[in-house]
């Protein structure tokens, strides 16, 4: 998704990406891009700046935190992304004043910006810090390890605790 800075005209540049999900590099255990990627947006010119406001749309294949399992995470997203100059010592060309605090600050060097990096931490970061495969999803089992969502299992670990709280537990009950 790069893309020349000297081929967007005055009046924008309306453009529709399907990209692929190797070039996202996002594939560990818990997380793995299942479909290509798809941006679509507007780039805008104002000066040496460039303002991207678009959406992101792509399928993650993710694990449960509680169970697991393995589930499809749909990202839905809005992006904004101003792309500054980066002059030889690495400074800014000149300070800009941002309006919209949800707006990501991207530098590009060589008139080129490229929308992966954005593209790519606005997916991660669509991503809740507990995946659950749904709201109600009771785990696994302490004991033997079932997952509860598909079966009950005959452990008795209702009164269980860790041992090590047990000054806790003597405390709760001289509350009661």
């Amino acid at each position: 998704m790069i893309f020349v800075i000297e081929h967007i005209h005055e009046e924008g540049l309306d453009f529709e990406i399907l990209e692929p999900k190797e070039r996202f590099n996002i594939d560990s255990l818990d997380c793995v891009l299942a479909e290509d990627v798809k941006v679509q947006g507007t780039l805008e010119r104002t000066g040496q700046e460039v303002l991207f406001k678009g959406s992101l749309e792509t399928g993650l294949s993710v694990t449960c935190t509680r169970c697991l399992s393995a589930f499809s995470f749909v990202v839905k997203s809005q992006l904004k992304v101003i792309f500054i100059p980066i002059n030889e010592n690495n400074k800014l060309a000149h300070e800009i004043e941002l309006s919209e605090l949800d707006v990501e600050q991207e530098f590009y060097e060589e008139g080129r910006i490229d929308l992966s990096s954005p593209a790519r931490d606005l997916i991660l970061l669509s991503l809740p810090q507990v995946i659950l495969c749904r709201q109600d999803c009771e785990g696994l089992c302490p004991e033997c390890g079932t997952n509860l969502n598909v079966n009950k299992c005959d452990c008795k670990n209702e009164g269980s605790y860790d041992p090590r709280l047990a000054v806790l537990q003597k405390l709760k009950d001289k509350l009661k």
